[in-house]
């Protein structure tokens, strides 16, 4: 079973049971996956090059989230603690075969929209940055993703829903 799919029956399977299960994503690039401390939850995480990878971390509760890029572009938002997870925005998307979901937060006058997502014949996941309504940097996840991105996660940590919605590139 893909990393994505499995991410997204654990996240079903989850969502089934009342919402009680902890929060627990599937295995992605160590590297990026340790960028989050030990106490923290993996919220998203994976390799987007050689020694290069994106994280998005939170506290055990989700309420709180952080944004960590490792390698050559390193970088975090905030620069130090973590967010209210209401500084984030959410959505689901329907494809046919399949669906996604994403995270959006503004750093720096710049829009990041953290996704994951499959259809029929695909799977994507990665980062999307967009200064003014255009592309400025697209990071694209290589190999295994993990991923808590989805209604159970966007209800639990109180995540506002986006208005303006996502394409996934």
């Amino acid at each position: 079973m893909k990393p994505v799919v499995a991410a997204a029956l654990a996240l079903m399977v989850a969502a089934c049971s009342g919402g009680t299960a902890a929060l627990e994503p599937e295995t992605a690039d160590g590297a990026a996956a340790s960028a989050c401390a030990v106490d923290e939850t993996v919220v998203f995480a994976c390799a987007t090059g050689a020694g290069q990878g994106v994280a998005l971390c939170g506290s055990q509760d989700a309420s709180r989230l952080r944004y960590v890029e490792t390698g050559e572009a390193a970088a975090r938002w905030p620069e130090t603690g973590m967010a209210e997870a209401a500084a984030f925005r959410s959505g689901t998307l329907m494809y046919s075969g399949g669906g996604g979901a994403y995270l959006r937060f503004d750093r720096d006058g710049r829009e990041y929209t953290v996704y994951t997502g499959i259809g029929r014949g695909w799977e994507k996941a990665g980062v999307l940055v967009q200064e003014d309504g255009r592309t400025v940097r697209a990071l694209t996840c290589e190999d295994e993703v993990a991923s808590l991105i989805g209604p159970e996660l966007f209800q639990r940590a109180s995540i506002p829903a986006d208005e303006s919605g996502f394409e996934i590139p």
